[in-house]
């Protein structure tokens, strides 16, 4: 099993103040620990989500990260899953319409993780501080796409637990 980190799994820690670059060293060691050891990945639209802003994480993610950490997310099995995906989200009765868009916005990963982790639900869980919220009609949440779709996604805490690992 491998992990792939949503974008929040970054930015959340660093930005919010949680766990900072400068402040929190043995998290981001870990972090890194776990990529070279190939534990945890993301994809390339994770990244590309990470690279808008010029900030320390930005130079730490392209710094420290081994080049295979984001893998490329377009392949025939997942363009069809994404399709599949789309669809799912564009006719599902339960979110309005910015919900919808929003989760449908082709620059933000989270369709993708969806796509990504349901085409291999046997050997990738997502990694996200979001939390299920099904009947928030407002936002279609990451856990509830995924749990749409056969597909795990876990708190960074619960991997850390599943890892045995701590920091």
């Amino acid at each position: 099993m491998k992990y792939i980190f949503d974008t929040n799994s970054f930015i959340t820690p660093h930005r919010a103040g949680y766990n900072p670059l400068d402040v929190a060293i043995n998290f981001w060691n870990k972090i890194k620990e776990l990529s070279d050891q190939s534990v945890i990945g993301s994809i390339d639209k994770v990244k590309a989500e990470l690279s808008e802003h010029d900030d320390d994480l930005r130079k730490w993610v392209n710094k420290t990260l081994p080049k295979d950490f984001f893998v490329k997310f377009e392949t025939e099995a997942t363009k069809e899953k994404f399709r599949e995906v789309a669809s799912w989200a564009q006719n599902n009765t339960n979110y309005n319409t910015n919900a919808k868009a929003k989760f449908l916005n082709a620059t933000k990963a989270d369709i993708y993780l969806v796509a990504f982790s349901a085409t291999y639900p046997e050997e990738y869980t997502v990694v996200s501080f979001e939390r299920s919220a099904p009947q928030r009609i407002g936002e279609i949440k990451l856990p509830d796409a995924c749990n749409a779709f056969g597909a795990r996604c876990i708190m960074m805490a619960d991997m850390f637990r599943e890892l045995k690992q701590t920091y």
